[in-house]
């Protein structure tokens, strides 16, 4: 059983003194520093964050100015792939003229030459024909 004495009361009141002791030595300085670092890092992680929002800005501010450098690059890369083209198609056009002219050339010249050809055939066969007549009939035609 419990007695109600004098002891109880020097127990609770060292139970105090030592509740008062530790608040003061112990739980309000660590508090203090858990305060401390929390506030430390919560200012990192806000400082942290802002860092990683001036990154996306500068990021999209470079991806701006690149795309606005490039382009007048690549409406220069256009316009040359355009008046390339353009140029082949003159050149390819002009080729195909010339080879029309070379080829219509070619026919009449070749013509001609069937023409010579057929004519020296012709009396080549009427020369070999009268030979042949002289001959067969043994005598000159």
């Amino acid at each position: 059983m419990i007695d109600f004495n004098y002891t109880l009361l020097i127990q609770f009141v060292n139970l105090l003194i030592l509740l008062i002791l530790l608040n003061i030595f112990l739980f309000k300085p660590v508090l203090r520093v858990m305060n401390k670092r929390d506030g430390a890092i919560g200012g990192a992680l806000d400082r942290a964050k802002s860092l990683k929002k001036d990154v996306e800005d500068l990021e999209r501010q470079y991806d701006e100015k690149s795309m606005e450098q490039k382009r007048p690059l690549l409406q220069l890369k256009d316009s040359t792939i355009a008046e390339a083209h353009t140029t082949s198609m003159r050149i390819i056009e002009k080729a195909r003229e010339e080879l029309a002219e070379e080829l219509s050339r070619l026919k009449v010249e070749i013509e001609k030459e069937q023409k010579q050809v057929f004519d020296s055939l012709k009396m080549e066969v009427e020369r070999l024909s009268s030979e042949a007549a002289e001959k067969i009939m043994k005598r000159s035609i």
